[in-house]
């Protein structure tokens, strides 16, 4: 798959409060690889301070990703994750200034990843050497549509894994994210600390 393209939709009910709404899920089919859902929920056997989402589809990798809970997305912290047969592994600089050094780190199927934020907060990219998996929301708070771009030979697990990073809470990997969303991932871990 070269320079290639398609585009998720909201399929979770519309509620007056996002606090109060059902967790939402995304829906839409791949060229080539056929229907694909994400969804979010409990984590199984992590425990109520867990959060977990998933991808499943036709023709994709089954992916699912659990960490501590922030809201109803699980963070990348005590994460644990899988797409298809291959368990992944997850790191980051917390120090890092730029977009690059604040990426996560991410180990899959013998390749490596870089996990970042795009130039607008709306867009995240998932990259590996020689392809890119770009996914821009039309609302970074809450998205209706997620359109996703890729570069160079994505295959299924390149887009598994890059559909999974969009229910992972990562506003951290920005500067101004970091700071904004800091008290509250501080507060998610108080029960680990005390």
């Amino acid at each position: 798959m070269s320079t290639a393209g398609f585009t998720l939709r909201h399929t979770g009910p519309e509620a007056a409060s996002r606090w109060l709404a059902p967790a939402p899920s995304w829906g839409g089919t791949i060229p080539g690889l056929g229907f694909v859902e994400l969804r979010y929920g409990n984590a199984v056997g992590r425990g109520d301070s867990f959060a977990q989402f998933s991808v499943a589809g036709e023709r994709l990798p089954q992916g699912v990703f659990s960490g501590i809970r922030f809201g109803r997305a699980p963070l990348p912290a005590r994460a644990r994750f899988q797409v298809g047969e291959y368990t992944g592994t997850l790191s980051r600089r917390r120090s890092g200034l730029s977009r690059d050094g604040r990426a996560l780190r991410i180990g899959l199927a013998g390749r490596a990843y870089r996990y970042r934020r795009g130039q607008d907060k709306r867009v995240h990219e998932l990259l590996r050497q020689g392809i890119v998996v770009r996914v821009t929301r039309d609302d970074w708070n809450r998205p209706v549509t997620l359109d996703v771009r890729t570069e160079g030979q994505a295959d299924a697990v390149d887009l598994s894994l890059a559909l999974l990073l969009q229910g992972v809470y990562t506003r951290h990997l920005a500067q101004g994210g970091r700071w904004f969303s800091l008290p509250g991932r501080v507060l998610n871990r108080t029960p680990d600390i005390f």
